[in-house]
């Protein structure tokens, strides 16, 4: 997943100033560099921004978060937590990235397709300050 390839596909951008409280429901991509106090359901990539601040829970296709999200958030790829990014509570997806710096606390379930297509569920607690 890389960012500068991801970033050309965002079609929806949530400013800097920006406070939204309520769900949000895209079929496209979404960045927010704001705060957002509701659900965000993408069916694309979700990337949250340096100074953003998400809370509840973010549903999409990959989570991108250099930010801070707190709440549960579910992918049906994966998610990276970038270097200054924090993020507090359950997380389920394909596989996640924390890179050093980043900062996870809380659950995750990584969700494993066999080949009969059904999902095999592995969950950890994981408290992790890279």
């Amino acid at each position: 997943m890389n960012k500068k390839k991801m970033e050309k596909v965002i079609e929806t951008i949530i400013g800097s100033e920006t406070v939204i409280e309520g769900k949000i429901t895209l079929p496209t991509s979404l960045r927010v560099d704001g705060k957002i106090l509701g659900e965000i359901e993408c069916s694309g990539d979700v990337y949250i921004g340096q100074n953003a601040y998400v809370e509840p829970s973010i549903k999409a296709k990959n989570i991108v978060i250099a930010g801070e999200v707190k709440g549960d958030i579910e992918t049906s790829e994966k998610i990276q937590i970038e270097a200054k990014g924090k993020l507090t509570g359950t997380a389920t997806s394909r596989g996640i990235i924390i890179e050093d710096g980043g900062i996870f606390n809380g659950n995750s379930v990584i969700v494993d397709s066999d080949e009969k297509g059904t999902n095999k569920k592995k969950t950890e607690k994981i408290v992790a300050n890279s």
